[in-house]
C-alpha cells in the first residue's frame, strides 16, 4: 500500500519591526543586534565577529545601512562577538554569549570614542530571548548531566517542562504534552525526524531501554505549544534534541550505576527481590582530529539486569494445598476451593501432558547497547557540515508479561531490536545575507517480538479470581515483524533583506512499514475455571470429561453437576437447569484452515510526505 501526503505548503515567513528578527531553527541558534555610537546613532559598515570559544569556529560580516547584524544557523555553544567601528571607536568584545539551540540572542552594542586599539570588555549577556513567540523549555548540558534520573531515560527529563507529562500509552510510557496523545508529538534528533512509524513516540518505543544516551545529549528543546512550521507534522508537542560535539580539547568521561538486591527495598507485597542486579555503565570521548577544523564525538552505553519471579514455583494464596500433586479426577473440591491445589494441578497437568515446565520461577534478563558517534566539518569559512550515527540494539527476555500467575510459557521475548539513525546536515553561508541549510537523514527500526520457546502453542486462560494463563500469547506466537525505515531530505533557504528576514524550505520524507500481526496465531481460549478447563482437557468420558463437557446450572447460576454431550455419551443436565461450557471464549486465528498464515496480517505501507 502507497500513501501520497501533499501538504506543499511555503515555508514563508516575514518578519518586520524595530529589530531584524531571526527566525527559530531546528539546530542551531541566532545571534543579532544593533550597533550604536554614543549618541545612539546607528553605525553601519562595523566589523562584527562571533567565535565559538571551544572550535574557534567564527564567522563575520558588517552591519547594514541600518546597523544591523544578523546571524543564522550558528551551533550551539559559549561565544564571543567581536564589534570594530570605523575611525575613532574602540573595540568591544562580548564574552560569555551562550547560545542554545533554537534560542536567539538580541544585543544592543554601543561604541565609544576611545584611543585606537583600545578595547572594551562585557561580560553581562540579555538571557530574555525577545523573538520567542512559543511556549518552550530548553535544558542545557549541565541540566542534562546532574539531574538525577533513574535508568538515564531522556523522556524523564521532559517533566521539568511545565505541561509534560510521561502517562501509559499503546507502546508502554510516552510523552504527554497538555493532556494530548503522544501520538501528535514530534520528536527529532540533530534535525532528523525521530519518531516511531507505528505508535508515534520515539524511535524504538518503550522496548528499548536506552534510546538515546544521556552522555551524548549537548541539549534539548521541549516545544509545549506555537512551535514554528519548520517543526511540522504535529499536533502537540516538540522535543528537540541536538547531539554534543568535539572541541579543540580532548574531553571524555565514564560512569557505571549499580543496583544490588541488597541494596534495594522490597516490592509494594512485602516481598523482598530475588536474583535482582542491574549494571548501567558507559562512556563518551570527543577532540580534534585537526584543530580547528574536524571534529570528533563518540559514547557508548550499556545496561546488563535481570530480576527474578517466583511465579508458579511459589505457594498462592494463604493456605497451602494439602495434596501434592492433586487431579481432577481425585481432588476436585480441593481444586475448587483452594488457589494453591488450582496451582499445582495445573503445573502438574501441563508437565504430565506436554512435558512443559510452568513452575519454575521466571528471570526477566535485559541486555540493551548503545554507541553514538559523530564528526564535524568545518571544510571552509562558507560550509559546515555535521554528521551523526546512533545506534541502539536490545533483547530483554520475558518483558511482556510479569504476572505472578502466568506460566512460564505465557511470555515473549522483546527482541533483538536494532535501532540505527544517521543524520547529515551542511550549512552554508551564500553571502552576508543569505544562508542555506541542507539536512539528509536516513533511519531503519527492526522491532521483532517472539513468543518464549515451549510446547503449548494456544494461548489459554483459566479462572477469573486468579487468571492463570499459559501458552504462546496470541499477539507473539510464534513471532511478531516489524521493519520501519524513513529517508528524510529537507532545505531552508534564509535571507535577511534589510528589517526583514525571510525563511522558506521544502522537505520530502518516504517512510515504509512493514509488518507482520498474524491475527490470534494458534488461537486464544478462556476458560471460566480451573476445574472446568481440567475436565475439558482430559480424555472424552461420562460425567463431564473431554471437549464435549458441558456444566448444569439453575436458575441462580449455581452448579448442578457436568455433562458429556453428543455420542457416544449424549448426557443432558437435570430438567429446569440451564447447559453451558467451561470454554466460554475461544477466537482462531486468521486463516480459514487451522493457524494464522503470514499472509493474514501482513502489510507494508508505504507513505511519501511532501512540504
Amino acid at each position: 500500500m502507497r500513501i501520497m501526503k501533499g501538504s506543499l505548503c511555503l515555508l514563508l515567513v516575514l518578519l518586520a519591526g524595530i529589530h531584524v528578527w531571526a527566525q527559530s531553527q531546528i539546530t542551531t541558534g541566532a545571534i543579532q543586534g544593533t550597533v550604536l555610537d554614543p549618541s545612539n546613532a546607528v553605525v553601519p559598515g562595523a566589523s562584527v565577529e562571533v567565535k565559538e570559544v571551544s572550535t574557534n569556529f567564527t564567522r563575520s560580516q558588517t552591519t547594514n545601512g541600518d546597523g544591523r547584524f544578523v546571524f543564522l544557523q550558528l551551533p550551539p555553544g559559549r561565544y564571543t562577538v567581536t564589534v570594530s567601528g570605523k575611525s575613532g571607536f574602540g573595540t568591544v568584545v562580548q564574552e560569555n554569549v551562550v547560545l542554545t539551540v533554537g534560542q536567539t540572542i538580541s544585543l544592543n552594542v554601543g561604541l565609544k570614542l576611545v584611543a585606537a586599539g583600545d578595547k572594551i570588555v562585557v561580560t553581562d549577556t540579555p538571557t530574555i530571548d525577545v523573538t520567542r513567540i512559543e511556549n518552550s523549555n530548553t535544558l542545557d548540558t549541565t541540566t542534562v548531566s546532574t539531574t538525577p534520573i533513574l535508568g538515564r531515560k531522556f523522556e524523564d527529563l521532559l517533566t521539568l517542562t511545565p505541561g509534560v507529562a510521561i502517562t501509559q500509552g499503546p507502546d508502554g510510557d510516552e510523552i504527554n504534552f497538555s493532556g494530548q496523545r503522544g501520538i501528535f508529538n514530534n520528536i527529532s534528533l540533530d534535525g532528523g525526524d525521530y519518531n516511531n512509524g507505528f505508535f508515534g513516540e520515539q524511535l524504538g518505543g518503550q522496548r528499548a531501554a536506552i534510546d538515546i544516551n544521556l552522555d551524548a545529549v549537548e541539549q534539548f528543546q521541549v516545544i509545549a505549544s506555537g512551535a514554528s512550521a519548520e517543526f511540522g507534522r504535529t499536533a502537540g508537542g516538540v522535543v528537540n534534541v541536538v547531539s554534543k560535539s568535539g572541541t579543540n580539547n580532548v574531553h571524555g568521561s565514564l560512569f557505571h550505576y549499580q543496583r544490588l538486591e541488597a541494596l534495594t527495598s522490597n516490592t509494594s507485597d512485602g516481598k523482598p527481590l530475588d536474583g535482582f542486579h542491574r549494571e548501567q555503565f558507559g562512556g563518551s570521548i570527543g577532540g580534534p582530529i585537526k584543530k580547528d577544523k574536524l571534529f570528533f564525538f563518540g559514547s557508548f552505553e550499556q545496561i546488563i539486569s535481570n530480576l527474578r519471579r517466583p511465579n508458579l514455583s511459589a505457594q498462592l494464596g494463604a493456605t497451602p494445598c494439602a495434596v501434592p500433586t492433586p487431579t481432577i479426577f481425585a481432588n476436585e473440591a480441593q481444586i475448587a476451593g483452594n488457589s494453591d491445589c488450582q496451582r499445582l494441578a495445573l503445573v502438574n497437568f501441563y508437565k504430565t501432558r506436554f512435558n512443559q515446565e510452568e513452575g519454575l520461577p521466571v528471570n526477566h534478563p535485559i541486555r540493551n547497547s548503545n554507541v553514538f558517534g559523530k564528526v564535524d566539518w568545518n571544510a571552509n569559512a562558507k560550509n559546515k557540515v555535521a554528521i551523526s550515527y546512533n545506534f541502539d540494539y536490545s533483547r530483554n527476555e520475558n518483558q511482556t508479561f510479569d504476572v505472578a500467575t502466568y506460566g512460564n510459557s505465557a511470555n515473549g521475548i522483546e527482541g533483538p531490536s536494532k535501532i540505527q539513525a544517521l543524520n547529515g546536515n551542511l550549512f552554508s553561508t551564500l553571502s552576508n545575507n543569505k544562508l542555506n541549510e541542507l539536512h539528509v537523514s536516513w533511519s531503519r527500526e527492526n522491532r521483532p517480538r517472539a513468543a518464549v520457546d515451549s510446547k503449548i502453542p494456544m494461548d489459554t486462560g483459566m479462572d477469573f479470581v486468579n487468571a492463570f494463563r499459559f501458552g504462546n500469547p496470541f499477539f507473539l506466537g510464534p513471532t511478531v515483524d516489524e521493519v520501519f525505515w524513513r529517508t528524510q531530505i529537507r532545505d531552508s533557504f534564509s535571507w535577511v533583506a534589510g528589517k526583514h528576514t525571510v525563511k522558506f524550505g521544502g522537505e520530502w520524507m518516504h517512510s515504509d512499514n512493514a509488518q507482520v500481526f498474524r491475527g490470534f496465531f494458534e488461537g486464544r481460549s478462556i476458560f471460566d475455571s480451573v476445574p472446568g478447563f481440567l475436565r475439558y482437557a482430559s480424555p472424552a468420558a461420562a460425567g463431564g470429561f473431554g471437549p464435549t463437557t458441558g456444566v448444569c446450572l439453575d436458575a441462580a447460576g449455581a452448579l448442578k453437576g457436568w455433562v458429556t454431550w453428543g455420542a457416544p455419551f449424549n448426557e443432558t443436565c437435570p430438567t429446569g437447569s440451564s447447559v453451558g461450557g467451561p470454554l466460554i471464549l475461544y477466537l482462531q486465528g486468521a486463516g480459514l484452515q487451522g493457524p494464522a498464515t503470514d499472509a493474514a496480517g501482513f502489510s507494508d505501507i508505504a507513505n511519501e510526505d511532501y512540504s
